[in-house]
């Protein structure tokens, strides 16, 4: 099945029944469903929830402060709030003070939708060749694409391929997340082929590509393997280069997630190709490109490890590669894991709080030691638009309240 044929295939009508697990991943997996329909449970979970500023379980997090709300204070508060200050005398007559009555304020959320600045597309520099002046073609709606999770000190991300309108595209856009704006880039050299279900990083000046289903074109032949090719993209010269890697490497495949590590490693896990669910780790030095560019597989010095997966998230931390969720066809799951870079183990984290349900194709994001965790496909098959964290001092999961309007839901976020 390809990545293409996954996003076409028709959602659930109905969750799947609840089988026994066999882990306490799937345990995890197969109970976020149950535990959403008893009240109970949620009420309890909301108790534990907790807040990113403190420890006081009481305290959830919501999008709209408490201080704005409707309610009005005595004389004795307004003394204590301001003991030095005049209190007015409420009894005194209306007409001897006129004053009108104050405008309500717009109510503040968190999500604000902005419509986005698309600046003349930039092309090489090329004797001959005049810059266009018209916008930059939107780069929305599309799916599948890859866009690095990192911007530049400058404020800009890069988001390249993806499907729109039903076909495969290898178009590079820079997003410029201060301004937004989405520029179309004109790029040279050894252009990836279009592709779906790729994943992308940035460091310093170097856009990193690798992976997607690159058989979407219909005269594709069944026998035709995915491109394994390692792509960097100069981000200066805007030229592409092609990596020519000596010793084994990982199969090509798509919906792996991938995240820089140490500065220069860059780390893939997960994925799937032809009907087949994958779990190694493998990781590409770039200092490698100095002497032998090589693959390195991460072989875990411990049995456990996560179950085999595909649109999960991947965020590196420190010394530690964490992932959460993703599907393997059978389970949708929703449990983290953390793997120690220099211990090499896995281990399935404990986690306390608001558990989010399981889910595939879903984006995060690390601010500070906060992972945050937006959208995905449920169990049901229905897309998701909820916000959730994971603090990682404390390994506990929050859930967000009262945020207003919010993004629509959707598969395969970004």
């Amino acid at each position: 099945m390809s990545f293409f044929s996954r996003k076409n295939h028709p959602p659930a009508q109905n969750a799947p029944a609840v089988t026994p697990a066999t882990t306490p991943s799937q345990a995890l997996a197969q109970m976020s469903g149950s535990a959403s329909k008893d009240g109970g449970i949620a009420m309890q979970q909301q108790q534990q929830m907790g807040s990113l500023r403190n420890e006081n379980p009481l305290d959830s997090v919501s999008g709209s402060a408490g201080s704005n709300g409707g309610s009005t204070s005595s004389p004795a508060q307004q003394r204590l709030q301001n003991p030095s200050g005049p209190v007015p005398n409420q009894s005194q007559p209306a007409q001897q003070q006129p004053s009108q009555a104050p405008r309500p304020s717009p109510p503040s959320y968190p999500w604000s939708a902005r419509r986005l600045v698309l600046p003349p597309p930039v092309v090489l520099n090329k004797p001959g060749i005049v810059p266009p002046t018209n916008p930059s073609p939107p780069p929305f709606p599309r799916y599948g694409h890859a866009l690095s999770a990192t911007a530049t000190n400058a404020g800009e991300l890069y988001l390249f391929g993806g499907l729109v309108r039903e076909s495969a595209r290898n178009d590079l856009y820079l997003v410029h997340a201060r301004e937004l704006s989405a520029t179309l880039l004109q790029t040279g050299g050894e252009v990836p082929s279009p592709r779906v279900g790729h994943a992308s990083a940035t460091v310093s000046n170097i856009l990193i590509v690798w992976g997607g289903d690159t058989k979407t074109d219909p005269k594709t032949r069944q026998s035709d393997k995915q491109d394994d090719g390692l792509y960097l993209l100069n981000l200066v010269s805007r030229e592409w280069t092609r990596v020519t890697v000596s010793g084994p490497g990982p199969v090509g495949r798509y919906g792996h997630a991938v995240t820089m590590a140490h500065t220069t490693k860059f780390i893939i896990f997960g994925g799937h190709v032809d009907g087949e669910f994958l779990n190694d780790l493998w990781s590409f030095d770039l200092n490698s490109l100095r002497t032998r560019p090589a693959w390195e597989l991460i072989e875990p010095t411990s049995p456990e490890r996560p179950a085999q997966r595909t649109g999960h998230v991947c965020v590196n931390y420190g010394d530690r590669i964490l992932i959460f969720g993703g599907t393997d066809g059978q389970y949708h799951y929703n449990d983290t894991w953390s793997f120690d870079l220099n211990t090499r183990k896995w281990s399935e984290l404990t986690c306390i709080g608001f558990i989010p349900a399981s889910r595939e194709g879903h984006a995060a994001a690390l601010v500070d030691d906060v992972i945050y965790i937006f959208g995905g496909r449920g169990v049901d098959g229905k897309d998701l638009n909820d916000l959730a964290a994971f603090k990682l001092s404390n390994q506990r999961w929050y859930m967000f309240q009262n945020m207003g309007p919010a993004p629509d839901a959707w598969y395969s976020w970004t």
